[in-house]
């Protein structure tokens, strides 16, 4: 099964801060780094919109893993406390859509939005 994984932060306005940029490039850079070493995926793109940032991984078989992988990082870089990470799969009933899970934080309820 294909996953996707998206790291998001909330960031400043619309498209964020020079800070904003910084810290989502550190994270690209960090988890790229971090992934590659455990051999649990790669980063395929980031980006700012909408008020957040997201970082999007891809290649990789075991979600515990490259969770555990993600939220190391995220804890390095004091993060942790402000990310969501969302899976994505694609739907058994409709091959053109996809389902999203909220894997961090675990008790998280309001809806995820993704930009």
């Amino acid at each position: 099964m294909a996953y996707v994984m998206i790291v998001q932060l909330p960031v400043t306005g619309a498209y964020g801060s020079d800070e904003d940029f910084d810290l989502r490039t550190q994270l690209e850079r960090d988890l790229a780094s971090a992934l590659a070493r455990a051999r649990a995926g790669e980063v395929a793109r980031g980006e700012i919109d909408g008020g957040r940032m997201s970082v999007v991984l891809e290649s990789f078989t075991d979600v515990d893993f490259t969770l555990g992988v993600v939220k190391d990082v995220l804890a390095r870089l004091k993060q942790l406390h402000r990310a969501t990470v969302v899976l994505e799969t694609n739907c058994e009933a409709d091959p053109d859509d996809v389902d999203r899970e909220t894997l961090w934080p675990i008790r998280h309820t309001s809806p995820v939005r993704i930009g």
